[in-house]
């Protein structure tokens, strides 16, 4: 697709001269100076009053929209000429994981060196929200006004649940088009795999450690138990695959037990999560660790339990077909700013975008950084990075627009011209 047969280069070259470099970079700095990861830090506020400031500078309508004790996502709107839902949903997370005590530089300095931002969410993914509003920002300056809105959503609690993207989806059908600006190096990411985690509680009979024969061990019931889910569990959900995501995997994350070194223990609590691809389900993962357990030590003596986050929001697969409209538009966007022959790519982790998509809204991952910086002792972006995303998120929502003034609303509305006002 080319860009100047999509919408002509003119709207776009007219963003740009709205788009300054430097004003991301600044934004960006300012969102990881402001720490976002915990009560101490009263969550997302400092950097929701940062945004909300830009956007209202700026002339976009803003609105907060609460999540639950006392957190909120912010709405802000470049408005469209047609009512309905959104013609692209951009969706950024304000919290952070804490620093670490061995951060290569101080976390929260927000330091520009060697053309990289360093710090606390540079990467994940204060450095993606920032292009996402100075894209926005840029949109509104150069005069465009499409015929449905484009929103950003700068959600709460996306690294404590996925609290934010979860109430944004349950107020309705957010957008016809999303892109969450998670790290892929600007890589377009149609596809990843989905998590579900359970609380495996197995029962022993509690004795005296003198007299063993008197008790059931559960330790020993649980450590029967998970040498059966290593080594015959693993072996079958790793033979199911998707092209691109490879193979679902499991972990066992943590163990409890016992109260005491003289006492067999009659409790032992084990974790564990499977991620899982595109055609299993929950249901068919909680009877595989039914089965298993009913072989190995039976069921009257353990029990699972779904994570309750996990019952309240499932985590499902992402997965989105590389010949979707959208992905042929970010592709197009992608080739426009950067050149070449944009990318394909998958991620290792899971993201709200999977919740965008399971709730009718197509969607794709694409954001400035590397994942393998996030949440690590070296967090940082570069900030060449930064400005290509805004003007790539820019390029999308141009290219959306045009294509809806092409076919007419989408939604069902009334036809209309995309164009600056």
């Amino acid at each position: 697709m080319s860009l100047r047969a999509a919408y002509g280069t003119l709207d776009l070259d007219a963003v740009r001269a709205r788009l300054d470099p430097v004003e991301v970079e600044r934004l960006a700095a300012r969102l990881v100076a402001a720490p976002s990861w915990g009560p101490e830090t009263r969550w997302e506020a400092p950097v929701l009053s940062i945004l909300e400031d830009v956007c209202q500078t700026a002339g976009l309508p803003v609105r907060e929209q609460p999540i639950g004790a006392g957190r909120h996502n912010l709405l802000a709107t470049l408005p469209g000429d047609a009512e309905g839902p959104a013609l692209l949903l951009l969706n950024g997370h304000m919290d952070t994981v804490p620093p670490s005590a061995q951060m290569t530089r101080p976390p929260f300095a927000a330091i520009v060196e060697d053309g990289r931002l360093w710090g606390r969410g540079a990467a994940d993914m204060k450095g993606g929200l920032a292009a996402m509003a100075c894209a926005l920002v840029a949109l509104r300056r150069s005069g465009f006004r499409p015929l449905s809105p484009v929103v950003l959503a700068a959600v709460a609690a996306e690294e404590t649940g996925n609290l934010g993207t979860a109430a944004l989806v349950r107020a309705g059908p957010p957008a016809r088009a999303a892109v969450v600006g998670e790290p892929t190096r600007l890589q377009v990411v149609t596809a990843h795999k989905g998590v579900d985690r359970y609380q495996v509680t197995v029962r022993g009979r509690a004795a005296h450690g003198s007299t063993p024969e008197r008790g059931v061990n559960a330790i020993v019931q649980a450590a029967r138990l998970i040498v059966a889910i290593e080594e015959r569990l693993r072996a079958a959900w790793a033979a199911q695959r998707h092209p691109l995501l490879g193979a679902a995997t499991l972990n066992i994350g943590t163990i409890q037990g016992g109260i005491s070194r003289n006492a067999v223990p009659d409790r032992c609590v084990f974790q564990l999560e499977k991620r899982w691809l595109p055609g299993d389900a929950p249901e068919h993962i909680r009877a595989d660790l039914e089965r298993i357990i009913q072989e190995t030590i039976g069921r009257e003596w353990a029990e699972v339990a779904r994570e309750p986050e996990f019952e309240h929001i499932p985590h499902p697969p992402l997965d989105l077909p590389r010949d979707h409209p959208l992905v042929e538009a970010a592709l197009a966007a992608l080739g426009h700013v950067r050149g070449g022959q944009p990318a394909l790519a998958v991620l290792p982790a899971f993201t709200d975008a999977a919740l965008l998509q399971a709730a009718g809204t197509p969607t794709i991952v694409c954001g400035p950084g590397d994942l393998a910086v996030a949440h690590a002792d070296d967090e940082h972006v570069s900030t060449a990075e930064l400005y290509d995303a805004a003007l790539t998120y820019a390029a999308l929502a141009l290219i959306l627009a045009e294509e809806e003034r092409t076919r007419g609303s989408g939604a069902g509305g009334p036809s209309g011209t995309c164009r600056h006002a």
